[in-house]
């Protein structure tokens, strides 16, 4: 009896630790079957999420080498133009437009729960100042900036920006009598203001104000007078894929859709008075339409010279190629863009067009038939003395020039003046309204995301 109770026992132990066993080896078995499950749940994630990045890169590249157009603001469109990496690796694209800024883009690439985009960015959305130019820059006389506003801090301020140069930047006094003998006034001093007006403040350290014949140069070591709002000597500055949405190498192809959306363009060469007349008469014209568009071929004279007043609507986008830009006399205001840029000609090609020549002894002359230009190239030689800098001059206004929108000289190694009186208001609106139809899309850096639900969810 005492065999068999022993024997029962002896089962009983052996029964449960053979259970225990069991228990513990199906325990594992589960653990190792969802650690299985888990990681082919992280491989499939990873697979689709490539997927998606696959037609997602495919689409980038094409618009970095063809474009996007979406000037009708029509998404289907725009995804028929990059048909070719729709359904690449299983991924599908789509486009739509931001709800609270008409010239951005969200385009996304889906490969099951995986989704993964970039933010596009339409024409005229680039670089936020109300001076931009790719080389350097000199202003005279009285001077008001009205800047872009950039980030707002948390005392309240922004962090403004005036000025955006690749190269140097000189705020030079002109003192009292200087250009006038008979003008002793205050009032012929340099003074150069920044106010955002409307309550709003930039940051101290983000508004450079020069007065009392101060010169404020970046080439100073010191910064004593340029704040953060002027930045000087920028690297790779390419000012037409940021307004254009294409590089500089592909601004015949801007060009192209600038036509096919409306607007005109008038050859220069030998009558630089046409710039101004074509102006004129295309806002006339521009009864109903959201803004005016010119492409100047040569150059452009913008003084009126008993000329009729420039309407001030809509707004004006005026593009400059390889041709000088003059004024004489004063506007106020010019509402929208100047962007003047030289796809095919050297910075120091622009003295021919100013009428300028230099002798064996480095003696300059001026001897242009058009009396505007003749008078303000001897404006340049009695002011930059120096023959090489003299030549590189595309742009030289002299008296009074009052623009709500931008200024973008996109002309790099060249030294862009302003003598006189210059009332430069950064206007988002206008800038964005001037750009209006010129659908070419870039994606914004740092703009990439992904977004990936949690393993097998």
């Amino acid at each position: 009896m005492k065999k068999a109770q022993a024997g029962i026992a002896t089962l009983v132990v052996v029964a449960s630790i053979a259970l225990i066993a069991l228990l513990i080896v199906f325990g594992v078995s589960q653990r190792a079957i969802n650690d299985i499950q888990q990681a082919q749940a992280r491989i499939k994630t990873q697979e689709y999420l490539s997927r998606a990045w696959a037609g997602l890169d495919c689409a980038v590249a094409k618009i970095h080498q063809e474009g996007l157009d979406l000037s009708s603001g029509d998404a289907n469109k725009g995804l028929n133009q990059l048909s070719e990496c729709q359904g690449v690796a299983g991924s599908q694209l789509r486009l739509a437009r931001w709800p609270n800024n008409h010239s951005l883009w969200r385009l996304s690439s889906h490969s099951h729960q995986q989704q993964v985009g970039v933010t596009l960015q339409g024409a005229g959305g680039g670089r936020a100042a109300a001076f931009a130019t790719s080389g350097s820059a000199l202003f005279y006389g009285a001077n008001e900036w009205r800047p872009a506003k950039g980030k707002k801090r948390e005392d309240g301020r922004y962090e403004c920006q005036s000025i955006i140069a690749g190269g140097d930047v000189r705020i030079s006094p002109r003192k009292p009598g200087e250009n006038n003998p008979k003008d002793k006034s205050k009032d012929s001093k340099n003074n150069f203001t920044v106010s955002l007006g409307g309550g709003d403040e930039c940051a101290p350290e983000y508004k450079t104000e020069v007065l009392d014949y101060k010169v404020a140069d970046s080439t100073d070591d010191t910064g004593a007078l340029l704040k953060q709002d002027v930045k000087t000597n920028v690297e790779e500055m390419d000012l037409f894929k940021d307004f254009f949405g294409v590089p500089r190498s592909q601004w015949q192809l801007a060009k192209k859709q600038f036509i096919e959306q409306g607007g005109v363009e008038v050859d220069t060469h030998g009558e630089v008075s046409k710039c101004f007349k074509t102006l004129v008469e295309s806002v006339k014209q521009a009864k109903g339409q959201p803004n005016v568009k010119v492409w100047v071929n040569g150059p452009c004279d913008l003084s009126r010279g008993g000329k009729a007043k420039l309407p001030s609507n809509p707004p004006i986008l005026l593009v400059v190629q390889d041709g000088i830009m003059a004024l004489r006399g004063a506007i106020s205001p010019f509402n929208g863009v100047v962007y003047q840029f030289n796809p095919t000609l050297n910075a120091n090609e622009f003295a021919r067009q100013w009428g300028m020549e230099s002798s064996q002894d480095r003696q300059m002359s001026c001897t242009h038939s058009d009396a505007t230009i003749r008078e303000l190239c001897q404006h340049i030689i009695a002011n930059v003395k120096d023959p090489q800098q003299a030549s590189r001059v595309p742009f030289w206004f002299d008296g009074s020039f009052q623009a709500n929108g931008a200024f973008i000289i996109d002309v790099p190694d060249g030294n862009t003046v302003v003598n006189g009186s210059l009332v430069a208001n950064y206007d988002d609106g206008n800038k964005s309204t001037s750009f209006e139809g010129i659908g070419q899309l870039r994606p914004l850096l740092n703009s990439y995301y992904n977004l990936t639900p949690p393993s097998g969810g």
